[in-house]
């Protein structure tokens, strides 16, 4: 998956389905990627929580892009 992709799908949210694109997502698909890059403190809390919920930050990631791929999936296709 490329970074691209992801802004591309969180773009469709925006416009075409307001109601399921939310700061949540956003702050944790923000959190994900400075997790992946390293950019997160050793002690701070938001990585705590990621490493209790995800085994590592590509698989954080991809079940991020799972569910933006389930939201958006009505809209990829349009004629």
């Amino acid at each position: 998956m490329k970074y691209l992709h992801f802004l591309w799908a969180l773009d469709i949210l925006h416009r075409y389905y307001p109601h399921f694109h939310s700061n949540e997502l956003l702050i944790l698909a923000d959190d994900i990627w400075k997790w992946l890059h390293n950019e997160l403190p050793a002690d701070s809390s938001t990585l705590a929580y990621l490493q209790s919920c995800f085994d590592s930050p590509t698989d954080a990631l991809r079940s991020v892009w799972r569910e933006i791929q389930l939201i958006i999936g009505p809209f990829r296709h349009l004629n």
